[in-house]
């Protein structure tokens, strides 16, 4: 079986994007030490390419391929948001993006 160009690209896509995978299991120790240097590690990356867009105004060329990496690490923070949200729902905490709503009743507040 012959691979076709958009194969090779998908598998060199691929792997530039290993790095970001948590390979952690959700429920294990190790789960939150790796998201969060994967998290770290997107997060800062966009903020860096963000910086390089405004303070060395590259050609035009160069202006969209830092774009598009702007969206890759948006869309590697979601992967890593999405993996948070389910390792935290197997613990029981359900986060604000599902719109849970509570009501007066259901706060105690000790006073």
């Amino acid at each position: 079986m012959k691979n076709t160009p958009l194969d090779v690209h998908l598998l060199e896509e691929l792997s530039h994007l290993e790095y970001f995978i948590v390979k952690s299991p959700v429920n294990s120790p190790d789960f939150w030490k790796e998201w969060q240097e994967k998290f770290s590690r997107a997060y800062m990356s966009r903020i860096a390419v963000k910086k390089i867009l405004k303070t060395k105004k590259p050609p035009y060329e160069e202006h969209s391929k830092y774009k598009a990496q702007i969206l890759l690490y948006e869309d590697v923070l979601y992967y890593l948001e999405t993996l948070k949200n389910i390792a935290l729902n197997l613990r029981g905490i359900f986060t604000s993006d599902q719109n849970v709503e509570l009501d007066d009743e259901d706060i105690d507040l000790d006073l």
